[in-house]
């Protein structure tokens, strides 16, 4: 089974806290950038896709019909229970965008909301307002599209407890099956960074998260990976290929994949990948540290017998130490798993700092 992220770069406008590989929508360049993306596909042997990412940037900026040519690269490797996502922004959404994506075959929608409060939408950049949520959701529901995933930014610019409550509130009122949350970054390469923009104090943040975990669980949301919620077991399988330390294939500037114990990114700019597609693979890269840092987000955990076998370690024996430290107050084990407490995830960076290797 094969997981493939394609990474859509072009926006219609950049948020203030973005600092993702993106630029502005320009039509010559998006040409060019298509010929490359179906160059780099082309080369690949695809078979059974089991789950499909497109992600940016802003996917849902595309024109339709590049959008099915983009689609029509991939749909006739899908395999049987396929994933299908793509990020949209709400103010995107029409009814042609969603017949086209219908057509291709989209299951699966991940809406980039990041606030339901105009008054922080504009404080953060976004062209949407709370009132296109509200309808592309309704549009979507109209279609028979129900597999959705809402992203929001908790540690906004002068955003109390109170507005995360108020934001958590709306979205339970929604009635949508997946919530991914997560506090602002600071960036340096994003318009914040640049103007020097500060997170929000370490007290507070924490205090939002905390917050936020418990209105989502008591509203039958599963705490699932540090910054995912999802109901009813409606997880982003995609994002579980991540996690659990799967391979998985990027495609396009800005997308990274994974081979075995081997990560590649692309080409640094994208005048460079309109020149030549290839990857560049990651030397740096510790594949077993990753796979605990990334395992240890999730409830399911690090499946240790998993990690012994692909990494030719004793896990128990290398990481003795940690384990002393953190089990079973932070950590724990079930069967063969280590998977970290509520209490654990919040001190997630303290704990993974631990289980770096020596140099």
């Amino acid at each position: 089974m094969m997981h493939i992220y394609v990474h859509i770069p072009f926006c219609d406008s950049i948020c203030y806290y973005c600092d993702f590989k993106r630029r502005l929508y320009e039509k010559a360049v998006l040409k060019l950038w298509f010929k490359q993306i179906e160059k780099e596909v082309n080369a690949l042997d695809l078979r059974s896709i089991s789950t499909l990412y497109f992600g940016g940037g802003t996917p849902s900026c595309l024109p339709l019909d590049l959008f099915s040519q983009l689609a029509s690269l991939f749909t006739p490797y899908l395999c049987k229970d396929y994933e299908w996502t793509v990020e949209c922004n709400p103010n995107n959404i029409n009814e042609a965008l969603i017949n086209t994506y219908l057509q291709a075959g989209v299951n699966r929608i991940s809406l980039g909301v990041q606030s339901f409060d105009d008054t922080f939408l504009q404080a953060i950049g976004r062209k949407h307002s709370s009132q296109d949520v509200f309808n592309s959701i309704q549009r979507f529901r109209e279609a028979g599209l129900n597999n959705l995933s809402v992203d929001l930014i908790y540690g906004l610019p002068n955003q109390t407890l109170a507005d995360v409550k108020n934001e958590i509130r709306t979205f339970l009122s929604l009635n949508v099956p997946h919530l991914s949350i997560y506090a602002l970054q600071i960036e340096p390469g994003s318009i914040f960074g640049k103007k020097g923009l500060k997170p929000c104090e370490e007290g507070l943040d924490a205090n939002m998260y905390e917050c936020i975990r418990q209105m989502m669980t008591e509203h039958g949301y599963e705490h699932y990976e540090i910054s995912s919620y999802a109901r009813d077991g409606m997880y982003s399988r995609h994002n579980r290929c991540y996690w659990d330390d799967s391979d998985f294939i990027g495609i396009g500037w800005g997308a990274s994949g994974k081979e075995g114990s081997r990560r590649y990114d692309h080409v640094d700019t994208l005048s460079n990948y309109l020149q030549d597609e290839r990857r560049v693979y990651v030397e740096d890269c510790d594949a077993p540290f990753e796979s605990i840092m990334m395992s240890l987000r999730t409830c399911f955990g690090l499946d240790c017998q998993k990690w012994e076998r692909k990494y030719h370690q004793d896990f128990k024996k290398v990481y003795d130490k940690q384990l002393q430290t953190y089990v079973p107050e932070y950590l724990y084990w079930k069967d063969h798993h280590l998977i970290c407490t509520e209490k654990g995830l919040e001190i997630l960076n303290t704990i993974l700092v631990d289980f770096l290797p020596d140099d």
